[in-house]
């Protein structure tokens, strides 16, 4: 009941209600965001985005911050609660996921309930030939952050930022765009264990790390096999790790750093076949096939028309067709809605999963699917220390879905509609699901021999090694066994680019059974996740498939083991012998691709730069660069120069097949091969002298015209000359 409010209570009562609305209106006015999302305001399309947004409130304010790459309606938005004390001001690191837009503008809101208390924007542009570098503390050594300064070579720009304890503590998800970090000889042992764990995941996945350190001096918190030692350079999984001798405390930036391939286009559009449809079969999703759709209709059209016609006829009664006709409609739509139950009754939540190893410990990528039967938004959640990056096929799922940050980990929600769908993925740590180890060495020969260990709690069956062009099956592997391997012609080049990785999985008796471990599409996602650069020849992959491997899922907020597929990978370095082929220990980098605008060597059309890093030892006085096309220019003396095929290193194109002209070089080869014209450019065998001065510091770089293969065929490599 309410009472009414007489006297002197009636203007108390007013005078508490007017300063509500006093204290209210203006806070909720001055509460402001700042955003800033990138690294120098850059980005790589397809990577995740860090997004740096700073509240300022004169109030408290308990809310929801939202950020999105791309507008709120149409980007995929990461939320988190925060809170922002009363005339204070806080800064929060949220990194989301970006499509391929090169110039996307990025929102951030802040929410209370239902309302927007304030909002920012900021733009973010595409890092085209440039490569963003991340400076830690150590090394910036209180100074500004220099600017924009040229590559090592002719190849575009790097551009810095300084790096915080929140990009760190966020590692490897916040440095998306950074494809190189500079640090003190100090920095990685300063760092939390986590930040730590997080910059080794990222370099093992591609990321150069630059010490300011002296050739042969040991870099604390680095693994012993990523010490740079008395050469200043290292492989650091797919990353590398390079000392700068002084030049970062001298304040000598050009000409520092080096290409990558971290920005590579043809990595992130590789084609692969729809993960999404391999899931969908193993969720029990299926459609009739058509001869029973055929025969269906044929059975209703019989039924409401010759039969029907002659049952009220033998009969009669024409009018009973205006009963009968609806009758029978009536009892096929039952039959179809009972059929199409059936087809979906069988549905279940699934999961593609790549399982890596390396020094950062454990990683699992897992793509999830799940369906709706009668319209729903599925909540999704990954464990805590996981990210969830752009859905999956690079936004094929609802774009109106939200990721939220919680303590638990993220958690995705994904609007379907009845009968709908959906596929997420997340990565993260999965430190209790140990891995695959593979080691290698080669003999001068090119013969590679091996061991694959299984150090997984899971049975592997079948595993693969691949090395080069070439390929071998190891067979099953249960937990804690391991195998040999012998590859006898690895260190043979082949020419035409190509790998066996289909024909190994393809005539494994497990892909040709549809509920067998064997999965194609997710093999192709784990390359495309991999990078440019994964099946160099220069390293052994082994693989292997299981079942038994279930990631941490939540649904609905209750723990989920979901079914599914799971590929286990390891790489490693191959150990050489004296003399052993380059084409097996010599390091090689596809650092611009056709899609980069600085690969464009030769008449304006688009090429590769590819960078070679010889194995200690290697004469430099006696080197060619192999390629399938006559005319390469390689780095020397502070420019691109030109070089031509060597006339007694090469044979003549042959013709492969169809009318393809294809150069190759074997053994005794005596004659150069000239140009020739195929479908839209020339085509060519070829070997190229490298001049002494094109060696600096054990690296080569070598541009041409085309692509470069990105499987482990390799039709572009360095070797000794003959």
């Amino acid at each position: 009941m309410v009472r009414p409010v007489r006297g002197g209570r009636w203007w108390a009562l007013a005078a508490a209600v007017a300063a509500s609305v006093v204290w209210v209106g203006p806070a909720s006015a001055e509460t402001t965001l700042e955003v800033e999302a990138g690294y120098a305001g850059a980005f790589i399309p397809g990577q995740e985005v860090p997004v740096r947004v700073r509240v300022t409130a004169d109030r408290l304010v308990r809310g929801t911050l939202e950020v999105a790459v791309g507008s709120p309606e149409n980007g995929v938005p990461v939320a988190m609660a925060v809170e922002v004390p009363g005339g204070g001001q806080k800064q929060f690191l949220i990194t989301a996921p970006a499509g391929l837009n090169p110039n996307p503008e990025v929102t951030a809101r802040l929410r209370q309930d239902d309302r927007v208390l304030a909002s920012g924007k900021a733009g973010v542009r595409a890092a085209n030939e440039t490569e963003l570098v991340g400076i830690l503390p150590g090394a910036l050594r209180g100074r500004a952050v220099p600017g924009p300064a040229p590559l090592a070579i002719d190849a575009g720009t790097a551009r810095f930022a300084a790096i915080g304890e929140a990009e760190l503590e966020g590692a490897p998800a916040s440095f998306g765009p950074l494809s190189t970090l500079v640090a003190d000889v100090d920095d990685l042992s300063r760092m939390s264990p986590a930040a730590r764990a997080g910059v080794l995941r990222w370099m093992e996945r591609g990321g150069r790390l630059m010490v300011d350190a002296a050739k042969g001096q040991t870099v604390p918190g680095l693994p012993d096999a990523w010490q740079p030692g008395s050469r200043g350079r290292a492989a650091a999984g797919l990353g590398e790790v390079v000392v700068t001798d002084g030049a970062i405390a001298a304040n000598r930036w050009s000409n520092l750093v080096e290409p990558s391939g971290w920005g590579s286009y043809s990595a992130r559009f590789a084609g692969d076949m729809a993960l999404s449809f391999t899931l969908a079969r193993d969720a029990g999703l299926r459609t009739p096939e058509i001869a029973w759709l055929v025969g269906f209709l044929a059975v209703y059209v019989v039924a409401v028309g010759p039969i029907l016609f002659f049952a009220v006829r033998r009969r009669g009664r024409p009018e009973l067709a205006w009963v009968a006709v609806p009758l029978i409609a009536i009892l096929f739509s039952s039959g179809s809605y009972v059929v199409g139950r059936n087809l979906r009754k069988s549905t279940q939540l699934v999961h593609a999963s790549v399982l890596t190893t390396g020094a950062g410990g454990p990683v699992a990528t897992s793509y999830l699917g799940v369906f709706s039967r009668g319209g729903e938004t599925a909540r999704v959640g990954f464990p805590s220390g996981w990210t969830s990056g752009p859905f999956a096929e690079l936004g094929a799922a609802a774009t109106s879905s939200v990721m939220n940050l919680t303590a638990d980990g993220p958690d995705v929600r994904v609007p379907l509609e009845a009968g709908q769908f959906g596929m997420v993925y997340a990565t993260g740590p999965a430190s209790d699901a140990g891995g695959l180890e593979v080691k290698a060495a080669t003999d001068a020969g090119g013969r590679v021999t091996g061991i694959v260990r299984n150090a997984t709690s899971l049975a592997l069956d079948p595993v693969a090694v691949f090395v080069g062009s070439a390929t071998g099956v190891v067979g099953a592997l249960r937990p804690g066994e391991e195998r040999p391997f012998v590859l006898p012609n690895a260190g043979v080049p082949r020419m035409d680019g190509g790998g066996d990785d289909f024909s190994v999985w393809a005539g494994s008796a497990q892909m040709m059974q549809e509920d067998g471990p064997v999965d194609f599409g997710l093999w192709q996602a784990a390359l495309r996740q991999g990078g440019l650069n994964y099946m160099a020849s220069d390293n052994v992959v082994a693989a292997g498939w299981t079942r038994d491997f279930v990631p941490e899922i939540r649904v609905s907020g209750n723990t989920s083991k979901p079914k599914g597929r799971t590929v286990v990978l390891a790489r490693a370095p191959v150990t050489p012998a004296a003399q052993a082929p380059l084409l097996l220990t010599a390091r090689r980098d596809i650092v611009r691709d056709p899609f980069a605008s600085r690969g464009r060597p030769i008449g304006g059309v688009g090429g590769s730069v590819v960078r070679f890093v010889l194995p200690a030892g290697t004469d430099p006085s006696k080197l060619v660069v192999q390629s399938p096309v006559g005319s390469v220019e390689l780095w020397q003396d502070g420019a691109w120069k030109a070089t031509t095929c060597d006339p007694t290193q090469c044979l003549d194109g042959v013709n492969i097949g169809g009318g393809f002209v294809q150069g190759i070089c074997p053994p005794g080869a005596v004659k150069c091969a000239p140009p020739q014209p195929i479908g839209i450019g020339p085509v060519s065998g070829a070997v190229i002298p490298v001049p002494v001065a094109a060696v600096k510091d054990s690296v080569v770089y070598a541009r041409t015209q085309g692509a470069v293969s990105i499987d482990q065929g390799v039709a572009f490599s360095i070797e000794r000359a003959k």
